[in-house]
């Protein structure tokens, strides 16, 4: 389905700007719905939004017109003592993607001071002369604040007869104002329902992260009211605009049985499985310890995240499009062979990695944004395409991850050099991580042979094959973490240009060529051979069992072993000082800590010299009959 314009209208859930705006021209208005003052960048907040990304709002905007949601402050915004504009003069705001929203507003006027929803939809009916496009999607999110006034954080609730009471009129101002737009001819709504308000954190008053005391009564209280004026919504609203002609996408936001005695499953709760996943814990330790993980919903003491806002967004997409609602949960653990993170920094970039992929091996490759990762600067909506060397196209998603993130399963048919275009949904920029992992069966077949000739250029190999899988670069080379590699090796031995390369978490051969070369193997046990010419061998991993590299060709003339100081406690950055080093067979002093076993071959780091706590650690063996002293050491 397609809308040639997205049109939001709502409080803080999609206010895009308007009050962040509001705020920095009103200093000291009494903003009811901001915990701690306006939804600045200072604050943590995303660009105005009262969350750390894109709201739901946004995001869907995205989808259909290219472009977040556009705030329209201070267009026909009125003075809340004068009650006249405060820029009279100001254009009608233009673009398909305007947001009217402001938080804080309710349905029926308050005490607060934004325009609430007739006075948004008043705004609206200004800026397109009364004239609405017909083919726009129309986005409403209000109510919540409505509940909160009834059941205060820190005041005793109204009763449950005035509750009703003054809900029953708010169902029908919804209801009148809705009808009045499409009497002007809208015709599509997306109407989400109310939220649980009982179970934002702003309850739990001690933040304590249990609900005690008066807090208890307070919130069961806020929900009771949110579960009732979503129920009059549902059965009184939604279908009395299906009777004027309009087309109701309602999608409620939490779980309830109504007065009719029918289980209303909400948006929030259907995305508590993807969001307890996502973050290593069972959906019934979440949905039951809401107050002790609310970091993983809410953003703030109200507000959802970035993550629960991209979830839920995807959710009302697929019920707008009648498309099945598909969460499939990132690659993870030991099926993460290729790791790449990037960031879409500019409208419309496209960001390219070339991985070398195998014949008959299939692979999958996830573009991770903030529906998984969650975090600030997280990209909204991921899109991912796969080109075969010959250019053509593979394959390509932008939905069938977690929530807006990208997900592609192929196989590849040919051997060689694979483009994957990594890219945003309309106009979003943002970071975002690629994740690629082979096929289970497929990592049983004989060792595999890549050959590569830039830096960037990935290399998926999986765990348990049989064989020795083999990587030849002509250039500095680093494995990814997860990919199962036996061999790092320069493509020429006799080769002089300076080629560094860089191991992973798994034991590997490293073998440089003529040149100078830097190997440092990190973790596992290591075989690292330099060849001719002047090498640096480095120990960037904390020693220890399971981690103990081998130099197979140490020349004391012409090569160095560079031991990290943040892994090597206790050494200072430079040259290892002469009485730091050891023999094995020398008197132990209290500043050993290098200590060569001549016998064994064996290098030893000891923490804290002779009679020390730490005992000495084996980190590395080197060829035999070398004669060591503290000059073939630095410390880096």
């Amino acid at each position: 389905m397609g809308f040639t314009g997205v049109f939001v209208f709502g409080d803080s859930l999609v206010d895009s700007g308007n009050t962040l705006k509001l705020a920095e021209l009103y200093s000291d208005l009494p903003f009811t719905d901001l915990p701690e003052g306006a939804p600045s960048d200072g604050r943590g907040y995303f660009n105005g939004r009262f969350s750390n990304g894109y709201n739901y709002a946004d995001l869907i905007t995205n989808k259909y017109v290219g472009q977040a949601s556009k705030p329209v402050f201070p267009y026909d915004y009125k003075d809340p003592w004068l009650g006249l504009p405060i820029d009279p003069f100001a254009p009608d705001p233009s673009g398909n993607n305007l947001n009217f929203a402001y938080g804080g507003a309710r349905i029926r006027h308050g005490s607060e001071v934004v325009p609430d929803l007739d006075g948004q939809t008043d705004a609206f009916k200004d800026a397109v002369d009364g004239h609405p496009d017909p083919n726009a999607l129309y986005l409403f999110t209000m109510g919540g604040n409505d509940v909160r006034a009834l059941a205060p954080k820190n005041g005793t609730p109204v009763s449950q007869t005035q509750a009703y009471a003054t809900l029953d009129k708010v169902a029908n101002t919804l209801l009148t104002e809705l009808s009045g737009l499409v009497g002007k001819g809208v015709k599509d709504i997306l109407l989400t329902g109310i939220p649980d308000v009982g179970i934002i954190p702003q309850y739990d008053l001690n933040g304590n992260h249990v609900l005690d005391g008066a807090e208890i009564a307070r919130s069961a209280a806020a929900t009771q009211y949110s579960q009732y004026l979503d129920s009059l919504i549902r059965i009184r609203v939604v279908p009395a605009l299906a009777k004027t002609g309009a087309v109701v996408t309602y999608v409620p936001l939490m779980d309830y049985v109504d007065q009719n005695g029918t289980h209303v499953t909400g948006a929030l709760n259907a995305n508590l499985p993807t969001i307890a996943a996502l973050h290593g814990l069972t959906t019934q330790d979440l949905s039951q310890n809401l107050l002790e993980h609310q970091q993983l919903i809410f953003f703030d003491q109200i507000h959802p995240n970035g993550q629960a806002n991209a979830l839920l967004a995807a959710e009302m997409y697929a019920k707008l499009e009648g498309t099945p609602w598909i969460e499939t949960l990132p690659l993870s653990g030991p099926h993460v062979n290729y790791s790449f993170g990037g960031a879409i920094s500019a409208s419309h970039e496209v960001d390219k990695v070339q991985v070398s992929l195998i014949a008959g091996t299939t692979y999958t490759l996830d573009m991770l944004g903030m529906s998984s990762l969650g975090t600030a600067g997280s990209l909204g909506d991921p899109s991912l395409r796969v080109l075969a060397p010959d250019g053509s196209v593979v394959g390509s998603d932008q939905d069938s991850g977690a929530g807006f993130d990208a997900t592609l399963t192929f196989r590849a048919n040919v051997t060689g050099r694979y483009t994957i275009e990594l890219s945003a949904t309309g106009g979003l920029t943002g970071n975002y991580l690629l994740d690629g992992g082979v096929d289970g069966g497929a990592a049983m077949q004989q060792g595999n042979s890549y050959t590569v000739t830039t830096g960037s250029m990935g290399v998926i190999e999986g765990i348990g094959g049989i064989g020795a899988d083999t990587v030849r670069t002509t250039v500095s080379y680093a494995l990814s973490p997860g990919s199962e590699i036996e061999v790092l090796r320069t493509t020429d031995n006799l080769g002089t240009a300076a080629i560094d390369l860089t191991g992973n978490e798994f034991a590997q051969q490293l073998i440089g060529n003529s040149g100078v070369n830097r190997i440092d193997g990190k973790g596992g046990s290591d075989h690292l051979t330099g060849g001719a010419g002047d090498d640096l061998f480095l120990f960037t991993t904390t020693p220890g069992p399971g981690n103990v590299d081998v130099i197979t060709d140490f020349t004391p003339a012409d090569d160095t072993i560079s031991l990290g100081a943040a892994e090597f406690h206790g050494l200072t950055r430079g040259a290892l000082p002469a009485g730091a080093f050891a023999l094995s067979t020398d008197t132990p002093q209290a500043d050993d800590r290098i200590i060569y076993d001549k016998a064994t071959e064996f290098l030893y780091f000891d923490e804290d010299g002779s009679g020390g706590a730490f005992a000495p650690i084996h980190f590395a063996t080197v060829t035999a009959g070398l004669t060591l002293t503290s000059a073939d050491f630095i410390v880096g």
